[in-house]
């Protein structure tokens, strides 16, 4: 579920980056929605390049929001009502990174206007990164990921989304040492579709 008031600041904020020619996309729970899954946010979490993070701090105070936390890899805003709702973004400084960016896609969702958002191979990819640099969130980047599985087994994810490339994803798997894991939760999911199955 996305309240009103989230969806109208998605759309400020998009035609804001947008207009400042800053690249970005949906990750996290929206792009979850867009890809079939059911969920609830208080937030939006955005992806961009981590070279953009001065502009990206200046154009969201013009908007009403103070940055409470930064890194070199993400920058977390709030309003000072809180009425608008926390808006994390994610930088990317790699080449594989911007990549990711460079493969989003505009869904065309009525929720979600515009707003491109990465494809669920990379979102996949993303959440094996956030696995390797804090175990203690496994649980719930794993249920994600076996989620988004579940989508492709059944057929259920968008046809403008690409097909599900487990090269892509065991390519960076190995990056951050995740082979296993991802290998244990394809095999779970796809076991019992025979031949036609993912089966490794």
């Amino acid at each position: 579920m996305i309240s009103p008031k989230l969806r109208n600041m998605l759309k400020i904020i998009s035609e804001n980056l947008t207009q400042n020619n800053i690249p970005f996309a949906l990750i996290g729970a929206m792009s979850l929605i867009l890809y079939g899954l059911s969920r609830y946010t208080s937030g939006i979490d955005l992806l961009t390049e981590g070279h953009y993070r001065p502009q990206l701090i200046q154009s969201m105070e013009k908007l009403g929001y103070t940055c409470y936390q930064k890194s070199d890899s993400f920058a977390q805003f709030e309003s000072e009502t809180e009425t608008f709702g926390y808006i994390d973004f994610m930088f990317v400084n790699t080449e594989d990174g911007k990549n990711i960016l460079r493969r989003c896609i505009v869904a065309g969702n009525d929720l979600f206007g515009d707003s491109p958002v990465i494809q669920p191979t990379d979102h996949i990819i993303l959440k094996l990164m956030a696995i390797a640099n804090n175990p203690k969130r496994s649980p719930r980047h794993e249920a994600d990921i076996s989620a988004i599985l579940r989508l492709y087994k059944k057929g259920l994810i968008p046809a403008c989304f690409e097909t599900l490339d487990t090269d892509r994803i065991y390519q960076f798997a190995d990056k951050f040492g995740q082979r296993q894991r991802f290998k244990k939760h394809l095999n779970t999911v796809f076991e019992k579709s025979g031949k036609s199955g993912f089966i490794l």
